[in-house]
């Protein structure tokens, strides 16, 4: 007589605990586990590649150079598709290694897993060589972070880590899981993650108040941040700027499309500098703060964002943000884009013709106005001669030119005079990616990431020497996978990447050059297999742009910039 399914040895045996792990990271729905070559002696990994999951890619393994670059990837990937990104790293110092990149991953608030391999449990008090204190190293860059102390409980601590990586604001998690737990037999309980209903847009009081006081304004601005991007509420704000007829800018440093850059009422990023931004803010009554993650200017003497006069209107998916640092008069913790698209209805139906004529008047005017500045900075730009070192206002404006339709930019470039955004057009919200965080080496290994979500439409790394330099390991990620990855390096030799404001008392300090020896990244780049040119004349810009997508795979530009054109003297 055959055993009772109950009672069969298939349905008793107990699993290890590191198979159950790749299960319940199956269930979250994550579709790849990142890691660097040292990862494959990690459980978790090894097991992942013995599996018939890795085989029939329902839950794969993506390797890069070493953990900065494959920790990048990870943190693109879920940028750019918003599904979990899951990072395993080994025990030891790997932590240190990846900590830029979780740091970059919380000031852009990306969920990020990232499981960290711990040595045995019994030997964590008695330092030995590869103990690292993973929840102390990431607690203050992390949003969460965790060490899980039994085999019973890690299944049920990744579902915590999915459920805190994920819920506004969202952000990096670490969970250190020591290796005789993941290679134990003890019975982990899978705990699948439940159907949680979305945030729902501001209530019908906040709707009709925040309605009424843009119906009787005579002059309301949009300031677009960076969770319309995050959220996906571009369409709805758009609609919504050309309901009231208002102008609307992007909160500094956007991080993704907040509103297309070639829409007529598009008035352009905000200066990083405080005082300048308030300014552009000051002709104006009501403020409208659409996810705006902006707080407090950068320094004391500058003034707030939000000019002292006028109406503050904020609606953040953050619970954090609301009031906790710019003045605001309404606040809603909300879903963005159910929330204006609740409002633009409430203002149809309370419209009459005056008011619309009125606002059409005003939105007349607006981009008017949007459009006579853009020509008087377009009669600014001076042209390069054909001998002359690169122009970057040039060189934004060639490579926009050149590239494809369909193609994604990712920029860590950041000028206070010269801004990517303003001058590349996008329109597409999956079209741009930067980052608030200013780590060096985030555009090369995050577009690793945004490349290997976005198939096979090819992507632009827009970064400068400085930054490429301290990820050259994405070099050979990008040719190992035959990415359709396109290096576009400004190169400075330092002088000329960041030209902000500096701190005092030294207003303009002078900037150290790594001209001595000259750095060839044409040559560094072929070691690593990547094909490369290099542009010192203007003259050959856009030929040698046009070239790098001629053919798919991964290709490198290095430009000589002007620098005195940049960071004059």
């Amino acid at each position: 007589m055959s055993a009772s399914p109950a009672t069969s040895p298939q349905s008793t045996a107990k699993k290890l605990t590191v198979h159950k792990v790749l299960e319940q990271i199956k269930g979250e729905g994550a579709r790849y586990i990142f890691g660097s070559s040292a990862a494959a002696d990690s459980p978790i990994t090894a097991a992942l590649l013995k599996s018939s999951d890795h085989k029939d890619k329902s839950l794969s393994f993506v390797g890069g150079l070493g953990e900065l670059g494959a920790i990048f990837m990870a943190s693109g990937y879920a940028q750019a598709t918003g599904l979990p990104a899951v990072m395993n790293i080994s025990a030891g110092q790997a932590a240190l290694k990846i900590l830029p990149a979780v740091y970059a991953a919380s000031r852009d608030q990306v969920p990020l897993v990232i499981l960290a391999d711990q040595e045995d449990s019994h030997i964590l008090n008695d330092e030995s060589m590869l103990v690292t204190d993973f929840t102390s190293y990431m607690r203050p860059v992390a949003k969460w972070t965790a060490q899980a102390n039994t085999a019973k409980e890690v299944c049920r601590l990744i579902r915590r880590a999915f459920h805190e990586a994920f819920s506004a604001p969202k952000g990096p998690v670490v969970l250190s899981l020591p290796l005789n737990l993941l290679l134990s037999t003890a019975a982990a309980d899978i705990t699948l993650p439940p159907v949680i209903s979305p945030l729902a847009g501001a209530d019908d009081s906040f709707i009709q108040k925040m309605a009424k006081e843009l119906m009787d304004c005579s002059s309301p601005v949009i300031v677009a941040g960076n969770e319309v991007s995050q959220y996906k509420a571009r369409n709805e704000v758009v609609m919504l700027a050309e309901t009231i007829g208002c102008p609307v800018y992007s909160e500094s440093l956007p991080v993704g499309v907040n509103f297309p850059n070639r829409h007529p009422q598009f008035a352009g990023v905000l200066p990083l500098n405080g005082q300048e931004a308030c300014q552009k803010l000051k002709k104006h009554d009501v403020f409208i703060l659409l996810g705006v993650q902006t707080r407090l200017p950068s320094r004391q003497e500058e003034p707030s964002l939000v000019p002292d006069h006028g109406l503050v209107i904020q609606i953040n998916m953050d619970p954090h943000l609301g009031g906790k640092t710019l003045r605001s008069n309404l606040s809603a913790n909300a879903n963005i884009a159910e929330s204006l698209a609740k409002l633009r209805a409430e203002i149809q139906l309370s419209a009459d013709k005056n008011w619309l004529s009125s606002t059409n008047q005003r939105a007349n005017k607006i981009v008017q106005d949007i459009q006579n500045e853009r020509a008087a900075k377009d009669e600014l730009l001076v042209y390069s001669g054909p001998d002359d070192a690169c122009s970057l206002n040039w060189l934004l404006k060639l490579l926009d030119g050149v590239r494809p339709a369909k193609s994604i930019v990712v920029c860590d470039l950041i000028n206070k005079d010269v801004k990517p955004f303003e001058l590349v057009g996008f329109e597409s919200g999956s079209s741009y990616f930067s980052t608030t965080s200013g780590v060096s080496g985030w555009a090369a290994g995050s577009a690793l990431g945004i490349n290997w979500a976005s198939g096979d439409i090819p992507v632009i790394c827009l970064t400068s020497d400085e930054s490429l330099l301290d990820n050259l390991q994405a070099l050979w990620t990008a040719a190992h996978y035959k990415l359709n990855l396109k290096f576009v390096v400004c190169k400075s030799s330092g002088v000329a990447n960041l030209n902000l404001q500096p701190s005092a008392p030294a207003r303009k300090p002078p900037r150290w050059k790594f001209s001595n020896p000259d750095i060839d990244l044409v040559s560094i780049a072929k070691g690593y297999g990547v094909q490369g040119v290099k542009v010192e004349r203007f003259n050959y810009l856009e030929l040698e742009l046009a070239k790098l997508f001629a053919s798919d795979g991964p290709m490198l530009c290095e430009i000589s910039l002007n620098v005195d054109e940049i960071n004059p003297s």
